[in-house]
């Protein structure tokens, strides 16, 4: 049986890094970015550097044709603080995701799995440590407090038109918001707020959770609503025991069942910090 055929987009950075072992085995694994290594100066193996954004896009559809899924985790990363700067810099990446999702289309690409962001919904958690409210779910309004955030927001009601198919046919998509895919090292909150420390064990993604929930995105064979549209976001945490994002939709669509819980992981940090 053929291995499913996957372009991944920002293959040197850090999310892929996690990624690359199983993807390379499970598919038929085309990657491109701007470099060929990764953050470290490591070369990662068949990179093809390419520019989305900039290119003709007549030049690129060799990359998107005979492709099963696009998993699009390429990010320009803003330079500058002001509020221009970062609208500026943002603004490019929801440029580019509109290109890889016009491209998937154009190019028959059944579905794009892309990387969101807690960002696109981040303003809740100020609510959530005023004990205000125990839970944020995927269907609530997105409210990004920050450009970063905006960006991830807009790629996910531009994944939705793409989906409902108003400018052609349904292009499945899945949009993963992602919390925080590292491990969490207890001595870097040490005279800190203890939400802070709180907040990084609730978003906790372990690196076999975030291999699962992407290799079950790109795999699960059937994600229309109960509307037919094929559009689904998901929170990437794995199951934490003080996680208040929910999986549960994750759970529900594709499956998603995360074996790892920050409570567990980092038992003796937490013991330590928090008692």
């Amino acid at each position: 049986m053929a291995k499913p055929r996957v372009l991944l987009t920002g293959a040197t950075g850090y999310v892929s890094g996690q990624l690359l072992p199983e993807l390379r085995e499970r598919y038929d694994l085309r990657l491109v970015d701007s470099r060929t290594e990764n953050q470290e100066g490591k070369r990662i193996e068949g990179v093809e550097v390419v520019d989305l954004l900039g290119e003709d896009p007549a030049r690129l559809v060799p990359f998107f044709a005979d492709v099963d899924v696009v998993v699009h985790n390429a990010h320009f990363w803003t330079e500058g603080t002001h509020p221009q700067a970062q609208y500026d810099g943002e603004r490019r990446n929801i440029d580019l995701m509109q290109r890889v999702f016009q491209l998937a289309l154009d190019n028959g690409v059944r579905r794009v799995v892309a990387a969101s962001s807690n960002q696109a919904a981040k303003w809740y958690e100020q609510p959530y440590f005023a004990g205000l409210r125990d839970r944020v779910t995927p269907d609530e309004y997105p409210r990004p407090d920050n450009f970063y955030g905006w960006a991830k927001a807009a790629y996910e009601s531009l994944g939705f038109l793409y989906a409902c198919g108003s400018v052609g046919r349904k292009l499945e998509i899945i949009l993963l918001r992602i919390v925080a895919p590292r491990e969490i090292n207890g001595s870097d909150f040490e005279n800190k707020p203890r939400h802070r420390y709180i907040r990084d064990l609730a978003g906790y993604i372990s690196e076999r959770d975030l291999r699962q929930l992407y290799v079950k995105s790109i795999e699960t064979p059937e994600i229309a609503d109960e509307h037919g549209i094929p559009f689904h976001i998901f929170y990437g945490v794995s199951n934490n025991a003080r996680k208040f994002w929910s999986i549960t939709n994750a759970r529900k669509v594709i499956g998603y069942a995360p074996e790892d819980d920050s409570e567990i992981r980092f038992a003796d940090d937490i013991a330590r910090l928090l008692r």
